[in-house]
């Protein structure tokens, strides 16, 4: 449900299409209709005369539309049987519904855009943080395009080198080898540098996992469900009573997190319950962050100590629950089982202590990655594809250093080449293509 539905139509055939269902209120043909206006007037179907809707109807003539092709829309009242009916008759005359992503796909091949800008739209609509959405909206203004560019200018101008060296090594003054080096240098520290920045950011983008756990019973359901806002994990005084993996993403200051709940850590001879502590080793291997729960009314037990031990590796925020209860243990006593590290004491019950607890996820989010940076790579693809580069560039520098002729290093400057083009779609199949714009829901 909602207030407006839109039916998009591209291609040669749109607007006779359009022109068989609609008929605007100005009495004007829809072939004589100004581009990007809005024009208001009936849908109605030609078999019975039935009039389905008012509507606006908006033209966009190739080649100034997203696909560059004939684009026409259709915003029609917003429910779904209104839409469904629309879609039958532009389907009964002639269109045919589009696969995912076909529209960006179209101004893909027809040259609006390059393949890091439709990979960018996919993105956006995909982004969970303010941060994500910058660092795609970089890629889809053109940016990254831009930098591929400057990065396959140094190469073209080291090759330019190379040809030089091959053809005048006589007439040349100075080291050819030494200007190649010294670009190659500068090509791979960018290189290098905008990698690191995308391997930071592919945590934040895919939101900073955090598993919460701890013993049985010092409280990890209880703060998972009051994290969430809602009782997503059953909470009983029994332990084991957690035998799953519970997860909920959500975002705190524009940082976007994923909570995971897991099964107390404890020896047990119940199969469903061992299943469940394996899970929670999996996610707890896996954790960019571990909130580690201990039980302010009950004293330090094995458990606790093994579980310290177990995650010594891991960035970690301990936290002492249930501050409401006659203690047993304080902070002090972390302190000296985990010295020089912070330890927060909530109460869930009271709901005491949480923005605490909210406030520190976020500063030690900020030291996975620097909120500040935003990257140009937002895909693996286009990670994979940098790495790739990056290694022939060293690669390169290797074949210099080692003085292997300068035809090596010719070679090596192609396949780096080649590999670029594959950054933008200059060079690129149809499996590819496939592959990515699957990835892409219905109408963009």
């Amino acid at each position: 449900m909602g207030a407006i539905g839109i039916v998009r139509m591209s291609g040669p055939r749109a607007i006779p299409i359009a022109a068989s269902i609609f008929k605007t209120y100005c009495g004007k043909r829809l072939e004589d209709l100004q581009a990007f206006h809005f024009y208001l007037g009936r849908i109605v179907d030609p078999s019975s005369e039935e009039v389905l809707d008012e509507a606006f109807i908006v033209i966009m003539r190739a080649p100034r539309s997203y696909t560059r092709e004939d684009v026409v829309e259709f915003q029609v009242h917003g429910g779904p049987l209104i839409l469904h009916k629309v879609l039958e008759l532009c389907l009964r005359y002639g269109a045919r519904l589009a696969r995912p992503g076909e529209f960006t796909l179209r101004a893909f091949l027809n040259g609006r855009i390059d393949l890091t800008q439709a990979e960018a739209v996919a993105q956006m609509v995909q982004a969970r943080s303010e941060k994500a959405l910058s660092a795609f909206y970089r890629g889809l203004s053109g940016q990254l395009s831009q930098k591929v560019k400057s990065w396959q200018d140094r190469l073209l101008l080291c090759q330019a080198y190379v040809q030089a060296f091959c053809d005048f090594a006589d007439a040349v003054e100075g080291s050819i080898e030494e200007l190649i080096w010294k670009e190659l240098e500068t090509l791979e520290k960018e290189l290098a540098k905008e990698v690191q920045k995308s391997e930071r950011f592919a945590i934040f983008q895919n939101g900073i996992l955090v598993v919460i756990a701890g013993k049985p019973n010092v409280g990890k359901s209880s703060l998972f469900n009051l994290i969430c806002g809602e009782e997503r994990a059953i909470v009983t005084p029994i332990p084991g009573t957690t035998r799953d993996v519970l997860e909920v993403s959500l975002t705190i200051d524009g940082v976007p997190f994923r909570f995971v709940d897991t099964a107390g850590f404890r020896s047990s001879q119940d199969v469903i319950e061992r299943i469940g502590l394996q899970k929670a080793e999996e996610f707890l291997e896996k954790a960019d962050l571990v909130v580690l729960v201990f039980d302010m009314g009950q004293p330090l037990e094995e458990e606790d100590f093994s579980l310290v031990k177990k995650l010594a590796h891991k960035r970690r925020i301990l936290v002492l629950n249930k501050s409401d209860l006659s203690p047993q243990i304080n902070k002090e006593d972390l302190n000296k089982l985990c010295p020089e590290e912070e330890v927060l004491e909530i109460s869930v019950l009271q709901r005491k202590g949480i923005e605490k607890l909210f406030e520190r996820l976020v500063n030690v989010a900020q030291l996975n990655v620097d909120l500040e940076e935003t990257p140009l790579l937002v895909t693996q693809r286009q990670r994979e594809i940098l790495e790739e580069v990056l290694r022939i560039v060293q690669e390169a520098r290797g074949a210099l250093k080692q003085g292997l002729s300068i035809d090596v290093v010719g070679i090596l400057l192609e396949e780096g080449l080649q590999t670029l083009r594959r950054f933008t779609g200059e060079d690129v199949d149809q499996k590819l293509l496939d592959a990515i714009f699957s990835n892409f829901c219905i109408g963009k």
